[in-house]
């Protein structure tokens, strides 16, 4: 028998995961723009939304976070970590396409180095999606092998019921499942059928895209140029990407003491690769744009086994001159490999 999460029944859900020490996250809507926030009443969320503007990764991976400190001395320099605050959380509500976003970069902040930043945040984290029963056009999880109910990186996947009075509940992990003990005795076992998925067409073939991508023969190739016209740089597209994790570090202080922070940075960005010397390996914008492709569809899954796309469509959705990675692998889709 399923378990059904009644939604008159979440703010007691969320009244007694706060007493249990657990911060409560989920997304909702201000006057200009929608985010993933913590909440103290249900009443909150805003579910209605196809998903927040901003994505889950600035939970994980802030857009600015100090690294050490450090004081300069006469024969030494003293350092001292930064470690994240020690904060037990559950997001419920997340897109599928978020929870997915955060499974590909696993692999990456564990790679050579485990990035006990993004760990840390990992480990004490639940994550509870919410199968999407909707969509726009923007949306794109089918077109990278995803779903609007895919299961991954989530520990708890809620189907919304049909008569949109609550959730079916489906456990997928031991934390999940820790979390749901919690209000179990707020759960109740039925079977009302659960809403049908949001019906997401696939907008490109992505094995077709890739094979293209994979020929050396197409990287110098006009079409980044005729695709990247429109592109201004800003990275809006990489920010709000639920994937993009690139960073910097700068060190903020005078010539004495100060604090080292990892600031999100985007290969957007004409300074990116801009060396001391003055000159540029990716001068142009179409050079950074067929780098945001090939990053994403090429080079980290020849890494990881993994595109570095969730296909939230946020890149397409959010960008002011209205291009992104669908218009491109759409394009590249057609293209003899």
């Amino acid at each position: 028998m399923t378990r059904i999460l009644q939604s008159d029944k979440l703010d007691n859900c969320v009244a007694r995961w706060r007493e249990a020490g657990l911060t409560v996250i989920g997304p909702v809507k201000n006057e200009s723009s929608s985010s993933y926030a913590a909440v103290e009443k249900a009443a909150e969320f805003d579910f209605s939304l196809i998903m927040p503007d901003r994505s889950i990764k600035e939970l994980f991976f802030p857009q600015t976070e100090p690294m050490l400190h450090y004081t300069i001395k006469k024969q030494r320099i003293d350092t001292s970590d930064f470690t994240p605050p020690p904060e037990k959380r559950i997001i419920f509500g997340a897109r599928p396409c978020d929870a997915s976003g955060l499974a590909i970069d696993d692999p990456l902040f564990g790679w050579d180095y485990k990035d006990n930043f993004w760990f840390q945040r990992r480990d004490t984290t639940v994550i509870v999606t919410i199968a999407c029963t909707k969509a726009d056009d923007f949306c794109m999880c089918t077109s990278l092998k995803l779903a609007p109910d895919s299961t991954k990186g989530s520990d708890v996947l809620l189907r919304p019921l049909q008569n949109n009075k609550g959730w079916q509940v489906e456990e997928l992990t031991d934390r999940g499942r820790d979390a749901f003990n919690e209000i179990a005795d707020l759960l109740q076992d039925g079977s009302g059928p659960a809403a049908p998925t949001a019906v997401v067409a696939e907008k490109f073939n992505l094995d077709a895209c890739v094979a293209w991508l994979q020929n050396p023969e197409n990287f110098e190739s006009t079409f980044w140029r005729e695709i990247s016209m429109r592109c201004i740089g800003c990275a809006s597209c990489t920010f709000l990407c639920p994937t993009c994790h690139c960073f910097d570090f700068q060190d903020e202080g005078d010539t004495y003491s100060g604090i080292r922070r990892k600031n999100w940075d985007s290969c957007s960005f004409a300074l990116f690769t801009m060396h001391t010397s003055g000159h540029n390996p990716r001068a142009t914008q179409s050079a950074r744009w067929r780098q945001r492709i090939m990053h994403k569809f090429n080079y980290f899954p020849g890494k990881f086994n993994v595109n570095s796309c969730s296909g939230c469509g946020r890149c397409s959705r959010q960008c002011p001159v209205d291009m992104g990675i669908t218009e491109t692998l759409q394009a590249i889709s057609t293209l003899p490999s």
